[in-house]
């Protein structure tokens, strides 16, 4: 940043810029991995049109400098004069943001396998495992451990479902897990109330089910089900099992009617439930975290940020996995990101990329 003397006072001023040497330079220099318009050519190499100029000089800084590693463009930039890269910014923050076009999912995530093997399981489960078919339970948002175990047991037969069975018998554990995770990971819709039952009522009934199912139906063990957002019909028909032990729990209910039973599959069917897969973290919330930052980056903030909108999906799927490991030299962004699956990180990339 450039200085101007004036009396006892200085006031910072913009340096400036040449949006048409910098254009030249690019031609030049930078368009082997990006074009004029200032999108990345592959997956993997970032869109640079439209990103805030403060930003791209102080990412080129950090390569010249090796706070940010490759070789390639350490070398490169390091023949640049100051007054290049901020011609090299200006030109680049001058285009308009290139056309959004999300990037198919990687193929190679566990996420993407398991959707593909969670593709057979949808027409009676219901898209991303959110069922609206009264007496089939929704999969969305269920502890990936519950699931594994409970899709095993259907395999083997020990839960004594001959169609599960024979569907699931030449699946492997492993894309078990991988169909289990896909799920995990859903966030399920909120329902309408259901047509029986009394919510309010129902609430009170559900204390002795709060010490394993967790308040409102979101439990911290997981080998227990989630009864968040859960289908209705299909909790009132597994409860009154469970009371007529019809279903091997004993001792789980034993006294409650079958009014008090649709009071509380009511109850638990309107309530809010996230992913899974992240301590129960949905993409919404984490995604509202980022725009605390990101959602600012059109020069209304006083960070150095990037802006994320419209990026390549790939790349911001690798640089997020790159700060949540520490590979990427930012504490903050470590820290926030230090617990976050490649699933949750997926859908974020994703939303991004999408925008």
């Amino acid at each position: 940043m450039l200085l101007a003397a004036c009396g006892n006072d200085t006031e910072p001023v913009a340096p400036a810029v040449d949006i048409g040497a910098g254009k030249a330079i690019v031609e030049n220099s930078c368009t082997g991995c990006h074009t004029l318009e200032g999108r990345g050519k592959t997956a993997k190499i970032p869109n640079l049109a439209a990103q805030p100029a403060e930003y791209l000089v102080d990412a080129m800084r950090a390569y010249r400098e090796g706070e940010r590693h490759h070789a390639a463009l350490r070398d490169m930039i390091a023949g640049f004069s100051p007054a290049d890269i901020n011609n090299i910014a200006g030109f680049f923050a001058s285009l308009p943001p290139v056309q959004s076009v999300p990037d198919e999912p990687t193929t190679g995530s566990a996420y993407s396998r398991g959707a593909k093997v969670a593709a057979a399981c949808i027409e009676c489960h219901g898209e991303r495992g959110f069922s609206a078919t009264p007496g089939v339970p929704s999969l969305a948002g269920q502890h990936p451990a519950y699931l594994i175990v409970a899709t095993q047991e259907y395999a083997n037969g020990s839960r004594g479902h001959a169609e599960k069975e024979s569907m699931l018998s030449g699946l492997a554990n492993l894309d078990i897990e991988k169909m289990a995770m896909y799920f995990a990971a859903q966030t399920p819709e909120l329902r309408d109330p259901p047509p029986f039952g009394d919510a309010d009522a129902g609430e009170p009934l559900t204390a002795i089910c709060g010490g394993c199912h967790g308040a409102r139906g979101i439990g911290d063990d997981p080998l227990v089900p989630n009864l968040a957002g859960q289908e209705p019909v299909y909790l009132v028909n597994a409860i009154k099992a469970y009371r007529d032990h019809q279903r091997g729990h004993e001792g789980m209910i034993t006294d409650l009617l079958d009014e008090e039973i649709d009071h509380i599959a009511a109850f638990y069917s309107i309530q809010a439930a996230g992913s899974a897969s992240d301590a129960g973290e949905p993409a919404a919330e984490v995604i509202a975290k980022c725009e605390r930052c990101h959602g600012q980056a059109a020069g209304q903030s006083n960070m150095v940020v990037p802006s994320l909108k419209g990026q390549k999906q790939d790349y911001l799927l690798r640089v997020m996995q790159e700060y949540r490991d520490g590979e990427r030299g930012n504490s903050m962004m470590h820290k926030m990101s230090a617990g976050y699956s490649d699933e949750l990180l997926e859908e974020i990339a994703a939303y991004y990329a999408s925008h």
